[in-house]
């Protein structure tokens, strides 16, 4: 990897913050790189594109050395209203921090639906032969129970489909395997094991739910302070929207080193995520309104939440404007 530091410690809790020091997006002084450090979750394909533009050094080549700590989700609003982190790519928390009025902003998105997949057991034909059953979800104010809860509105399945709160992706498949549930919700890669499980692939989640998963988030200050780092951040990661989108083969080898998966199942895993993702990082308006619909529901958010107090998308289009102009 070019110019990434990777720190494997999960933070587990906001004292751990302080050790992390002062915020990474200093400049050494002219023509050394900056360093900035970017808060992300356990690997997921949601974020491939900021992957890949890490593997690629196409942040490296924009001067950017990026110090990728692993975090637990609940903690990454925090850590940007503290400095600990320059930004993240799990948007969630400061979404949520931002409709409540704490001044973090969502910055980008890389991936656009969701890259979930609605598994069941085999005699299970259709969607709609689950009306009545029971589907293994994540508990109450989960992406996954979300899901859940707009399936069977959108494919009627009536007030006796039961939704079973089981967080652990693993312990869902299990269960359905085993016909204590008779389907669930997985991420992208995990439906390959689910398949392997003798599950049956019934729907991909994004296909009726264009709700985006990850990109970049940050603090208003480092917008304020920082805006040409963020272009700079931007158009690296708009070069590794472009390659994960035109570079099959290489794409699915820095998923199969990522994700531990052989070439068969990195390229099916490829190609299931490859629609997924943007094309400059900025969401349309149906994929902005279904993200704001999902945290409303997820969050406990009440009223209407203005767009403006979540997304910040000017950099992003700035960047992607730039880029074009020079090819």
């Amino acid at each position: 990897m070019k110019s990434v530091k990777f720190s494997a410690a999960v933070v587990l809790a906001v004292a751990t913050l302080a050790a992390l020091g002062t915020p990474g997006a200093q400049a050494q002084g002219k023509g050394s790189a900056v360093k900035i450090r970017l808060a992300t979750p356990s690997a997921s394909l949601s974020y491939l594109p900021i992957w890949v533009a890490l593997q690629k050094g196409f942040f490296a080549k924009r001067g950017l050395d990026i110090e990728v700590i692993q975090m637990a989700a609940g903690l990454v609003a925090p850590a940007l209203l503290n400095r600990a982190i320059d930004y993240t790519t799990i948007p969630s928390g400061p979404a949520t921090a931002g409709a409540r009025g704490l001044p973090l902003k969502v910055i980008c998105f890389t991936s656009v639906k969701l890259q979930h997949v609605l598994v069941s057991r085999p005699e299970i034909q259709s969607v709609a032969d689950l009306a009545g059953k029971r589907i293994a979800a994540g508990s109450l104010g989960t992406l996954p129970a979300y899901e859940v809860r707009v399936l069977i509105e959108k494919y009627h399945l009536g007030p006796n489909t039961i939704i079973v709160p089981l967080n652990s992706t693993n312990d869902r498949m299990i269960a359905t395997q085993r016909g204590n549930m008779d389907a669930t919700v997985v991420p992208v890669p995990s439906d390959l094991k689910a398949e392997e499980l003798g599950l049956k692939r019934l729907l991909q989640m994004g296909s009726i739910l264009p709700i985006p998963q990850a990109g970049f988030a940050t603090s208003e200050e480092k917008i304020k302070t920082a805006r040409p780092e963020i272009i700079e951040l931007l158009k690296a990661t708009i070069e590794g929207l472009d390659y994960t989108a035109t570079q099959r083969e290489g794409s699915i080898e820095i998923i199969g080193k990522w994700m531990k998966l052989h070439p068969v199942q990195a390229a099916k895993a490829y190609d299931s995520v490859r629609d997924t993702f943007s094309k400059i990082g900025v969401p349309t308006e149906e994929q902005s309104k279904a993200y704001i619909a999902m945290l409303s529901s997820t969050a406990s958010l009440k009223g209407d939440l203005a767009a403006a107090s979540i997304f910040d998308f000017s950099l992003a289009a700035e960047a992607a404007k730039e880029m074009a102009q020079r090819k």
